[in-house]
């Protein structure tokens, strides 16, 4: 950690300022493609689909909030929550997965060409979660070296 008496930040306020970019960034690509994340799962008559609709609403309302909330936490000292981290950042890309499989199932076609019309989709559903499992890891990995030193 640095020293914040002559202003410069700390790894602390580091961590409050990543978790309040990630929400503002998640809600303003939702901001920007409500279609994509706002829908009504009923809508399909599909059963098993209806149910992975309803995780896909879940999954990206989760990854929207919980790293966010997590990370702010843990700059707090509450290191305990790291462990809601991968079910936040994985929930999202896994419902998304299902469902393009379900759909090619369904209609014999695939449906990623978003993440080519609308790259930003590869930071949503591929990079961001991919970051957060990274983040996870390494806090994680740190925490559990800080309690071993701090046992002994």
């Amino acid at each position: 950690m640095t020293d914040t008496k002559h202003g410069r930040p700390s790894l602390r306020n580091s961590f409050v300022a990543f978790a309040v970019f990630l929400a503002a960034f998640y809600w303003l690509v939702v901001a920007s493609y409500p279609s994509f994340f706002i829908f009504n799962p009923a809508d399909d008559s599909w059963g098993i689909r209806q149910a992975t609709l309803w995780l896909s609403l879940a999954g990206w309302t989760m990854i929207a909030v919980i790293p966010a909330v997590v990370l702010a936490l843990h700059a707090l000292g509450r290191s305990k929550w790291l462990r809601l981290l991968p079910v936040a950042a994985l929930t999202w890309p896994i419902s998304v997965a299902v469902n393009q499989i379900l759909l090619y199932v369904r209609d014999g076609v695939w449906y990623v060409d978003y993440l080519v019309n609308h790259p930003i989709f590869i930071a949503t559903d591929i990079l961001l979660p991919a970051l957060l499992m990274f983040l996870w890891w390494e806090l994680r990995e740190h925490h559990g070296r800080h309690e071993l030193a701090s046992s002994r």
